[in-house]
């Protein structure tokens, strides 16, 4: 059994991978910045407990992170309850896979390195992958497997929150398709407003970046928000809910 650790801004994913490669049981929980390893202990053993997991089980742990403010802590936290140390997933584990041709590759999020891996190896390249969680997140692999770049854009719930705070009239609303795609009230101009304003973004991105790749690119959607907004694009978009696990586990895999 494989650990596989999801460090995002909003929550961090934990994940088991059995011995034939596939992503089984998983559980989240916020990521909180000011705690200390006691409670990142807590929540480990709580997800062991639920799931039955036997500690002599696990063969190795690999863990990507954006928020490096908690590494260690989780880190400590897993040694003291499993005794392995984890492997922090590295731009040199991705370029075993996929070559990242932007500048300032070490600058490039360890989500979107995994995601691109998950993506090259499980659906081919070239591809556009679109990860949408606190940013959404678009990350390009032409067809000799090159990482060429992307775009970061404010996230759907992150959006919506900015809303909310900046006008005094504009609440906060459910994410959820309204009644009318014209808006007949506040909160069906609101919800009609995110889920199609979003889902006609992705589809312009796409339009855009597709005519610039040799080959017919595929496109991938992962992330919190990707449920939400897929289904109201235009362009067949591949929901792939797991895309930046199975390139942890890939990566290791080809690690050892």
């Amino acid at each position: 059994m494989h650990i596989l650790i999801d460090i995002g801004n909003s929550t961090i994913v934990i994940a088991m991978a059995n011995s034939c490669g596939e992503i089984t049981n998983a559980w989240r929980f916020k990521t909180l910045k000011d705690e200390t390893v006691s409670f990142f202990r807590y929540e480990l053993k709580a997800g062991i407990k639920k799931y039955g997991i036997d500690i002599s089980d696990i063969e190795g742990i690999t863990i990507s992170s954006v928020v490096p403010e908690v590494n260690d802590y989780i880190a400590q936290a897993i040694i003291d309850i499993t005794g392995i140390i984890p492997h922090f997933f590295t731009l040199d584990d991705a370029q075993r896979v996929i070559s990242v041709s932007i500048e300032s590759p070490a600058q490039l999020g360890k989500d979107r390195l995994a995601d691109a891996v998950g993506a090259v190896l499980c659906h081919g390249a070239p591809v556009i992958i679109i990860d949408m969680g606190t940013a959404t997140t678009v990350g390009v692999v032409n067809s000799d497997r090159e990482f060429i770049g992307g775009m970061i854009i404010p996230g759907v719930k992150t959006s919506l929150k900015a809303l909310s705070k900046k006008a005094s009239q504009l609440p906060m609303v459910p994410i959820e398709k309204p009644n009318h795609i014209i808006g007949r009230n506040t909160l069906e101009c609101m919800q009609s407003g995110i889920l199609y304003g979003n889902a006609a973004m992705i589809d312009g991105i796409i339009d855009r970046i597709r005519p610039t790749l040799q080959g017919d690119a595929k496109i991938i959607a992962t992330g919190g928000m990707a449920r939400k907004i897929i289904p109201f694009c235009h362009n067949e978009i591949i929901h792939d809910d797991t895309l930046q696990l199975k390139g942890l586990l890939l990566a290791s895999i080809r690690n050892e």
